[in-house]
């Protein structure tokens, strides 16, 4: 009952936050850094993007005021707080206690639908990492009725930023249903040779995992698209080592120390289940 309680507690929160349009923003920089996180010039999201991992025990009081920030106080203050939640969440949302991950959930997919484009891409961003499908054999933490329905639907938009953030969620939250669209993604960029976006639906395709990709990730091991070294080359590797593991694990070794390369690099070396990122 007590835990009950303090779900539906920390969800009014959040509700409460959600309509308090005028409300003082808090910082999540600010937040983040005394919680001892070591931030790039980007501020959190360039801490999100890098995968910096946030401390162990997250410091009391940090999700809920990262939650109250996450509701209309401003977009740009907003966006910060999303990713500066995502970087202490960590993946699959271990970090965070069960009630407040549960409030967490309503203000990303209140962002997700959100008026303003920055908004959304940071909505979706982070409840993929926050909700992933696990990797560590525990179980997946609860998702918000709506919230993968919502980022589905960001995979139809015409924006390059928007979409590519839906793929990228959709493949970490592992939607087997989003496969057949994210198959049909990566050959029409493919054919527009617009590679870091098809790199992109590969490897949220690899994410999925169905048996039914393997002929692809066979193609690309024989047609050399995947041999040059930039994102798309990482994403061919990852489909390769997880499809056919074939050595090319090697590459992804060879790559994780990159300052641009190195973050996606390691994230795909930890889901192959080897290395921690």
């Amino acid at each position: 009952m007590r835990r009950d309680g303090r779900r539906l507690g920390i969800c009014a929160l959040v509700l409460v936050a959600c309509t308090a349009v005028g409300a003082q923003a808090p910082d999540g920089n600010a937040i983040l850094r005394a919680a001892g996180v070591d931030l790039p010039r980007s501020g959190a999201e360039g801490a999100f993007d890098a995968g910096v991992d946030g401390p162990s025990p997250v410091p009391p009081g940090a999700f809920p005021t990262l939650m109250v920030g996450m509701g209309p106080v401003g977009p740009r203050a907003r966006v910060r707080n999303a990713y500066a939640f995502g970087v202490l969440a960590g993946r699959s949302g271990r970090m965070v206690p069960v009630g407040e991950l549960s409030g967490a959930g309503i203000a990303l997919l209140q962002m997700i639908v959100a008026d303003d484009r920055a908004t959304r891409i940071a909505g979706a961003r982070v409840a993929g990492r926050v909700f992933a499908a696990p990797i560590d054999g525990k179980p997946a933490p609860p998702r918000p009725t709506g919230l993968v329905e919502a980022v589905l639907l960001m995979l139809n938009v015409q924006n390059a930023a928007e979409q590519g953030a839906a793929i990228e969620a959709i493949g970490l939250l592992g939607e087997m249903a989003a496969a057949p669209t994210l198959t049909e993604l990566h050959r029409a960029y493919r054919e527009r040779n617009n590679r870091e976006m098809a790199g992109r639906a590969l490897a949220a395709l690899v994410r999925i995992g169905l048996p039914q990709s393997e002929p692809l990730v066979r193609a690309l091991a024989a047609d050399g698209w995947g041999d040059r070294e930039d994102a798309a080359g990482l994403a061919v590797a990852f489909a390769r080592e997880r499809y056919l593991a074939d050595g090319s694990r090697a590459r992804l070794e060879a790559a994780r120390d990159h300052k641009v390369m190195g973050p996606t690099a390691r994230a795909y070396l930890a889901e192959l289940g080897r290395v921690t990122p």
